[in-house]
Parts: C-alpha cells; structure tokens; sequence
C-alpha cells in the first residue's frame, strides 16, 4: 500500500475531513456548500471564500471529466526498498560520504556496482570535484547513489551481474558532468568531445541504456541557449530554429535525430518568444519520455524504463526544497511515466507493479499539495485560490 508521509501528517488536522469534502467537491466541479466553509474558515470568511470557488469554476464549465480513482491496494515496493537501503552499512558509509563532500571508499561501492565500482567511484569523485549540487544544496551524486541502490535492492539486477544498478548511478552522468560546445574551428558542434566523454566515463557495454536514459534535448537546448547568449541574441523561436538547421546539416553522429525531433516540435510551436521553460517541457512530455518508451520497447529492455521510474520517484520523494511549480512538474513527470508504461501494454506484473505505485503516489502527492492550501486558515482566500490553480496545473493527476 502506497502512502505518502506528508500527507499521513495532514490527516492528523482537525479540520483534514472538512479540507477534504472542499477538496473533492471542488474536483466534482461543485461549489462547497456553506455550512461547511463556515466550519472551516468562519463565517466571518467563508462568504467570500465561496464567492470566489463559485466564480473560479464558473470558468471553467467542464463537469463531464472523470475523477481518477485511487488505487489504495497498489504494490509500495520502490518506497520499501528505500527505506530497507538506509540500513545497509555499505549504503551508509557511501552515503554519508557523498553527503560530507567526500570520496567514499571503493570496496563499498563493490556491494552494489560490482565489477563497475572503480567507474562509478570516478563519477562519484568528479561530482564532488566539480562540487555538483541540487536545488536542495545537497551534492547532486547523493541522489544517483539513492537511485542505484534501490534499483539494486529491486533487484532489478541479472544474477552475478550488477549492470542495472550500474546504469542507474549513471543515469545522469552525461547530461551533468558535459557541455556540449563548439568546435576549435568555430564551425560548429564538437561532436567528438561528446563521444570521447562518454567513451571515457561509461563503460561500452552500458552507453546505450545510459545514452536513452539521458535528456538530450537538455543539452542541446543548454548549448543553443549559451551559443545565443555569447552573440547577444534573444532565445527566441526564430534564432532557435536557426541553431537547429545548423546543427541538423552537420555530421554529428546518432545526435542529429535528436536536433531534428526538436526542430520539428519548435516548429510546430506557436509562440514566437518567451519559449524557454515552455519548449523544455514539451520536449521533456513529447520526445524524451517517449524516447525512452520506443528505445525500452525496441531493445526489449523494460528495465530500462523501470530505472526511470526508479529515479523520479526518488525526485518525488525528495522534492521538499522545490518550489510549486517544481513540485507541480515533478508529479506530472511521475503522471506521464505511469500512462506512458501502461501505453506499453506489457503483461510483465513487476513492471506493472512500479506503474500504480508510481501513478497513485502521484495522485497522493498532488492530494497534499491541494489540501495543504485548503487547510491554511491565514489569508484563506489566497491559498484557496492557490488551490484552484493548483488543481488546473494538475488535471491530468486528477482526471483521466
């Protein structure tokens, strides 16, 4: 069963039933009734506060969506493994290490990465070279570690072989440690530096499942943005498109599908300017997920797909320090990963099994966001306006 810490907490308020009724009211597209805002908020407040729901789903006049269910049965496996991880000693001797901005030891990085350790402790060590950090100033290698040992404790390895939770810890190597930058002649992408990083950082039996496993499309778009910068021009959809066609008529390997899928989704774009959020996540939800699907399906490899998973849950769980629009994009990421796997239509039950423990931790997590606004008793009406716009960026969580 699949439960969410936070949310576990919400439900200890008093008042969590009366946010609750609000809540689900609200996604029926119905206007609370008053009697229980009065009980909620006072009846001093809770006038206006109606008044407002009232006029906010006035707007949005669409009461034929149907409310995804919750699946309060589904498997918690990956949240088991995380908390049966943090008692392993070898784990916390690697951990804490990280933690501490420190180069752990290589016999225990063993345990895990196997025949693999001395690449992985090489990342490890350029991650903490180069002083890599998250959003929540935690060492960026702690959250590759936490991926690569739950996908170990999954199990997800083959017997005697340790290449899956190899290929986790690396998930994210490339897109972290390279710059894509032009080449010594100034005509262009340095194609070379890219393939003689990856040979020099992944082992060459694992660089095709870490090359699908990583956002391209974030690169491309960080050298494009820097290359526009450097010549004082706008990010914009017309210079965009211009870096684009330059880069598709080069020789840049394997890279080109790449640089063509994203010309033809800018293309396409609608918005001339303003486009840099926006274009990241349309090629995170159009190409690099189902990138990853295609990539999992033609090279029969679910496993890969599930190290995905793997590592957004582990941004889900420590998504404490983002902001809410982060967090918004973070469950919407975990969303897509689970409609996406179901698109798959394996009958693989452990596959099928990270899918609803993903989806309804999603669901759980987008439930806090929304009820924690709904509780807040200090400037009710902000928060609960922040709740309706919430629960707008969350409709694919909330409905099918």
């Amino acid at each position: 069963m699949v439960t969410n810490p936070d949310l576990e907490k919400l439900k200890l308020d008093k008042n969590s039933n009366l946010a609750y009724k609000i809540f689900r009211d609200i996604l029926d597209a119905r206007c609370p009734d008053q009697s229980t805002l009065d009980r909620l908020y006072g009846a001093g407040k809770a006038g206006i506060i109606r008044r407002i729901i009232k006029e906010i789903l006035a707007g949005n006049p669409d009461e034929k969506r149907i409310i995804r269910p919750n699946n309060p049965s589904a498997p918690d496996n990956i949240a088991k493994a995380r908390l049966a991880i943090d008692k392993n000693k070898s784990y916390q001797e690697i951990h804490s290490a990280i933690l501490l901005n420190r180069i752990p030891e290589e016999k225990y990085l063993r345990e895990f990465y196997g025949n693999y350790a001395g690449e992985v402790l090489r990342i490890i060590s350029l991650y903490t070279q180069l002083n890599l950090r998250r959003k929540c100033e935690l060492n960026a290698a702690a959250h590759l570690n936490r991926v690569g040992a739950v996908v170990y404790q999954l199990k997800l390895n083959d017997e005697n072989s340790f290449r899956y939770s190899t290929i986790a810890v690396m998930h994210d190597s490339i897109e972290d440690l390279l710059t894509l930058s032009t080449n010594i002649s100034g005509s262009g992408l340095d194609y070379s530096k890219y393939q003689d990083f990856v040979d020099n950082i992944i082992p060459a039996e694992l660089q095709i499942p870490v090359k699908i496993l990583t956002n391209h499309y974030n690169l491309f778009f960080k050298y494009i943005y820097e290359k526009l910068e450097n010549e004082g021009k706008a990010l914009n959809k017309k210079y965009m498109l211009e870096e684009l066609e330059l880069l598709n008529r080069q020789d840049i390997g394997e890279l080109r599908g790449y640089t063509i899928k994203m010309f033809n989704l800018i293309s396409d774009y609608k918005t001339e300017s303003n486009i840099s959020e926006a274009v990241r996540w349309e090629c995170y939800q159009r190409l690099y997920l189902d990138g990853i699907a295609e990539e999992t399906k033609n090279n029969n490899d679910f496993r890969i797909y599930e190290v995905k998973g793997v590592d957004l849950s582990d941004n889900a769980h420590g998504k404490g320090a983002l902001s809410a629009d982060a967090k918004i994009r973070n469950i919407n990421k975990n969303l897509m990963w689970g409609i996406k796997g179901y698109g798959m239509q394996s009958d693989w039950k452990p596959f099928n099994n990270f899918i609803e423990e993903i989806i309804q931790d999603s669901q759980l997590s987008a439930e806090h966001l929304i009820l924690s606004d709904i509780l807040q008793l200090y400037s009710p009406m902000d928060f609960m306006v922040s709740a309706l716009l919430k629960i707008k960026k969350l409709e694919s969580v909330f409905y099918i």
